[in-house]
């Protein structure tokens, strides 16, 4: 997802919306660091998606909506 959102925006950019340093991004969206619920929690706020999809690995159920969830 991090990566998805560095085609729009800076590391910095990111980095200042979710109040971390530019480092601890990179370093996550890298995947040389994990990132922590918090930081994921940042990151769905700021993309406008659920945490459920950030933490989903791969394509969720085409018939859910990737922002709440619900189905149909």
């Amino acid at each position: 997802m991090l990566q998805n959102l560095n085609r729009t925006r800076t590391w910095a950019e990111i980095a200042r919306e979710i109040g971390v340093c530019r480092n601890t991004v990179r370093s996550v969206a890298n995947g040389r660091t994990p990132g922590s619920t918090g930081l994921a929690l940042r990151v769905a706020r700021l993309a406008g998606l659920s945490l459920e999809r950030i933490l989903s690995p791969g394509p969720l159920d085409a018939g859910k909506c990737d922002r709440c969830g619900r189905s149909g």
